[in-house]
């Protein structure tokens, strides 16, 4: 009996074209989805159809992810909040006006969000990235103004270099939204204004992994 050839079978025959240039390409999701995965444990990013790379990332990303895992879902059995926490490979994406395809370190949906959105996770309340030196420019720019256009209510960028928890927040000015920020350094909280009643410490999040407050912020990016 001859084989069926399989969608595995035809996409080893045909790898997908990879190009980063907005000028040249544009990517539905399939065609995101078809992409091969990168040796080096880097990992495609899609936004508006254009495609980017984003490197592995460094220590103590896995320590941060970790310990705003257990303070956050602490919070929410302690509280019985509604929703859910997920963490990747779950994503928040779009298929149409622009294919959009991230998966942010951590993110909370509550069960309002999600009852709008159904079974394609458009948005989310709460989204968290753990930053790394490789990465960090693009996360503070590209990627969260992403988040921004997509509805997100509450970013929180944790910074190992500043040693700061920098939380965003949409602000409407004129016609569209912009980012409201505030930044909390060792000695304070950071707090959620979605998650009311949440708040994290700093020096706990940071406690022990041998991190120093640089003396000029600016001056590490």
């Amino acid at each position: 009996m001859q084989a069926l050839e399989t969608p595995t079978q035809t996409k080893e025959e045909t790898p997908a074209e990879i190009n980063f240039s907005p000028l040249s390409r544009r990517y539905t999701l399939e065609e995101f989805w078809a992409l091969p995965e990168r040796e080096d444990h880097a990992h495609y990013n899609l936004i508006g159809g254009y495609l980017f790379m984003v490197p592995p990332p460094n220590p103590p990303h896995g320590d941060l992810g970790a310990r705003m895992l257990k303070a956050l879902v602490k919070f929410i059995l302690e509280n019985k909040s509604d929703g859910e926490v997920h963490y990747p490979p779950e994503a928040i994406w779009l298929d149409k006006e622009g294919p959009t395809y991230l998966e942010p370190d951590l993110m909370y949906v509550s069960n309002a969000l999600r009852a709008q959105f159904g079974q394609k996770r458009t948005s989310a309340d709460i989204v968290f990235e753990f930053l790394s030196r490789s990465t960090t420019v693009y996360d503070r720019t590209t990627k969260a103004d992403t988040y921004l256009a997509l509805g997100v209510r509450e970013l929180w960028l944790v910074d190992p270099v500043r040693v700061t928890i920098e939380i965003r927040y949409p602000r409407r000015d004129a016609e569209t939204f912009v980012w409201e920020t505030s930044v909390y350094r060792r000695g304070q909280q950071a707090k959620s204004r979605v998650l009311e009643g949440w708040e994290v410490s700093v020096d706990q999040i940071f406690e022990g992994l041998g991190l120093v407050e640089p003396e000029a912020p600016s001056d590490y990016y």
